[in-house]
């Protein structure tokens, strides 16, 4: 006469990585729920302590359940619950294998040919909610944020570990905020905690869209502004992001930067209050245009625009001059009028 082991298990839970003693074990219970391992053992013709591995297995993976008495009783989970709930799971796993591609690539040199640079994210927020920490996880050197509502992934809540993660790591962070934002519950407090934190923030009410990119090569930003629980775009290095990018570059100058007092007070300044900051002394140290793009992390068609913006801010001709007006409003003085010239 057949074991049990050896009926014709049509369809088999194989696929789903359950071996053949814990599936035989499992569609026992289904027929007898509330049986001892003991009483499994012997009607499936194996011995105890292999039903109680196979059941220990089982119980890992949401198939089984005991009552806690002193000889335990097994009791199978609903097949549709224990199986949907194992798919979910292998699902969010496979997404997250996915999301390691790009950085895989980045190790072996650049995306093989026709490797997608677009991808829809399905309307899930579980599905979302991976790529969207990814970005942080897998972020080396900058991550740029457009920050509007409506939110559905990127609550307040779930800002802190992830990010803090790759603060501590030396990403920089630079998060464009739009006002209304200001209006919603805890979002004050999570952006104090982050510029305190080290993340630059800056106001400006014209943002089109949500949008994050990680290093520049990793991007994500919703198909419908208004819909958080509608699809979401995933893109990866191309023209299509590099343009993004460049968008939020001209953004970035627009935008006011945005400060905490101590005391948690907001406060707002202009976008010369920062740029000079960071650009004057590499333009001082005589750096080549390439250098100085490569230190700030943008572009050398940027680094053009910014160099622009501070000429025209301070109503300079050179870069000499520049630094020398920059230098006097550093001191908080006018610059000297300049002299007459010599006579001839």
């Amino acid at each position: 006469m057949n074991s049990p082991l050896r009926e014709d298990l049509s369809p088999s839970l194989a696929m789903l990585g359950i071996g053949a003693l814990e599936e035989a074990v499992y569609r026992e219970l289904l027929r007898r729920p509330g049986s001892t391992v003991d009483a499994l053992a012997e009607r499936l013709g194996s011995d105890a302590a292999s039903v109680t591995t196979a059941a220990q297995e089982l119980a890992r993976m949401g198939f089984v359940t005991h009552a806690p008495e002193r000889v335990p009783r097994l009791f199978a989970s609903p097949p549709d619950i224990a199986i949907e709930s194992l798919l979910l799971q292998r699902q969010q796993e496979l997404q997250l294998a996915r999301l390691a591609i790009p950085a895989l690539q980045r190790v072996g040199g650049a995306a093989p040919a026709g490797a997608p640079i677009v991808e829809v994210i399905d309307a899930d927020p579980a599905a979302q909610w991976q790529p969207y920490e990814q970005s942080h996880r897998g972020a080396v050197k900058e991550v740029m944020v457009l920050v509007r509502p409506p939110f559905l992934v990127s609550a307040p809540d779930r800002l802190e570990t992830a990010r803090a993660e790759a603060r501590a790591r030396g990403v920089r962070y630079r998060n464009i905020i739009h006002p209304d934002t200001l209006q919603l519950p805890g979002w004050p407090e999570a952006l104090r905690r982050v510029s305190e934190a080290g993340e630059e923030l800056r106001l400006l009410s014209q943002l089109p869209f949500k949008m994050i990119v990680a290093d520049r090569g990793f991007g994500l930003l919703p198909l419908n502004i208004d819909e958080p629980e509608g699809p979401m775009l995933l893109l990866r290095g191309s023209a299509v992001l590099d343009a993004l990018c460049e968008l939020f570059e001209t953004l970035w100058q627009r935008a006011a930067p945005l400060r905490f007092s101590p005391n948690g007070e907001m406060t707002l300044g202009t976008a010369a209050d920062t740029e000079p900051d960071a650009l004057l002394p590499l333009l001082a140290a005589g750096m080549k245009d390439k250098k100085i793009a490569e230190q700030l992390g943008i572009s050398e068609r940027t680094l053009m625009r910014r160099i622009d913006g501070l000429y025209r801010s301070l109503d300079a001709r050179s870069r000499f001059q520049a630094g020398w007006l920059a230098a006097w409003r550093a001191a908080g003085q006018p610059p000297p009028s300049p002299s007459p010239p010599l006579p001839p």
